[in-house]
């Protein structure tokens, strides 16, 4: 990805941040002073209006994130004609006698040229990816949010569609989905939308990662289940809704099922309901879990597995669509808690509505069946996903002692 993917957009600063710029007010003594006058600025912000970061877990983290806080983010503050000062190099020795000064609470902060040809200005994407490698500790994962709404919404860089899911696994990875989720609370600030299939299924098979490394424990379900509705709930609120400057792409995006209704989506609620209910014998998410069956198998068509679920041209679209589902490792790591959910919601139901899901299981077992036995599927999450959600990693290991013994 070039160094564009999260590009500068040099404009006024944020209306919130808007304070005025003055001229330094003090006379001229020389022709070579009156000259630099417009190159001498002083303003004054509040500290809730900056966004600053407290110490981390490691001297690492604590640099990149200066680095980010004096040459990305403070210098977006400017107004558009003395942030140009700052990256343009014929402005380099005006700067150097005159520099440009704001002062946030107190502190007074003086910008001089950055030169970009020479590596002084930094690649925010991969200055971003850096903090995120150097987050060691939850307080550091916290930082999140505000790195985010700091970069997209101050600092006004775009992320790619396919930077999402990766942010989304690194949390995950590390067993953060907690700042994700937040992050998704201010979308407008912090670009995190859920208007992606890839990005909000990275989620939710995050919210079942967690359950099965507590071994599905009622618990552990219960607590994925309330994050897998409050990502349902957020994707119905102001600020998630598809957009696309391609109006006709647009269109041919909005014509698939709507995230939120997306039967793929709401499988996961239903795999989570259907364990406490028919595993656990819960009977107070029975109704929960039917509830579910009818809204999944009133828009999954009978006789088709998950590869068949969808459009077609939303298999082959990487940016917006469902083509990670091509890659079997990607594709088990979904299908694997849909299918156990299916399978336990037809044995815990019964008459037409079992009938019904049963209609849907059978294709997409036999979806799985080849998954399983492609070699790229034999390693990662998917593989995984499938032996916690079928017990088959215990029952290999049972086999093992047995024939040990």
């Amino acid at each position: 990805m070039s160094n564009n993917s999260i590009r500068p957009a040099f404009r006024a600063g944020r209306s919130a941040l808007g304070a005025s710029v003055r001229t330094s007010a003090a006379a001229p003594t020389s022709s070579s002073q009156q000259q630099s006058r417009c190159f001498s600025a002083s303003t004054t912000r509040q500290a809730g209006q900056v966004i600053t970061f407290s110490k981390t877990s490691n001297k690492e983290l604590d640099t990149i994130l200066h680095e980010m806080q004096h040459k990305i983010l403070l210098p977006a503050l400017l107004p558009v004609e003395q942030r140009k000062k700052i990256f343009r190099a014929r402005y380099k020795e005006k700067l150097e006698q005159s520099p440009i000064e704001i002062e946030i609470d107190g502190q007074r902060i003086k910008f001089r040229n950055l030169d970009w040809r020479q590596g002084e200005v930094p690649n925010a994407r991969k200055l971003f990816y850096r903090a995120l490698e150097n987050m060691k500790t939850k307080e550091d994962w916290q930082k999140l949010p505000k790195l985010l709404e700091a970069i997209y919404y101050n600092a006004n860089r775009k992320f790619e569609a396919q930077d999402w899911p990766k942010i989304v696994r690194k949390a995950g990875f590390s067993g953060n989905m907690g700042p994700i989720i937040d992050a998704a609370k201010k979308p407008e600030r912090t670009g995190l939308k859920l208007d992606a299939s890839e990005k909000v299924q990275e989620i939710l098979s995050f919210t079942v990662w967690e359950a099965a490394a507590a071994g599905f424990e009622p618990w552990a379900l219960e607590t994925a289940l309330k994050s897998a509705e409050r990502i349902l709930e957020l994707m119905g609120q102001e600020g998630h809704g598809f957009n696309h400057k391609d109006k006709e792409y647009l269109e041919v995006v909005r014509a698939r099922f709507p995230l939120r209704r997306d039967p793929q989506i709401l499988a996961t609620p239903l795999f989570l309901t259907a364990m406490l209910a028919v595993k656990h014998g819960k009977a107070e998410y029975e109704d929960k879990m039917r509830r579910y069956v009818q809204a999944i198998v009133a828009s999954w068509p009978e006789n088709r597995g998950l590869l068949g679920l969808h459009p077609h041209e939303a298999y082959v679209d990487g940016e917006n669509g469902v083509e990670y589902l091509m890659e079997k490792n990607k594709f088990l790591l979904v299908a694997a808690p849909i299918l156990k959910g299916f399978e336990l919601a037809a044995e815990g139901l019964g008459g037409d509505l079992a009938s019904q899901i049963k209609s849907r299981r059978d294709p997409l077992a036999q979806e799985v069946r080849n998954a399983l036995e492609a070699q790229a599927s034999k390693e990662g999450r998917g593989k995984q996903m499938y032996d916690k959600c079928f017990g088959t990693a215990s029952k290999a290991e049972a086999e093992e002692k047995a024939e040990a013994a």
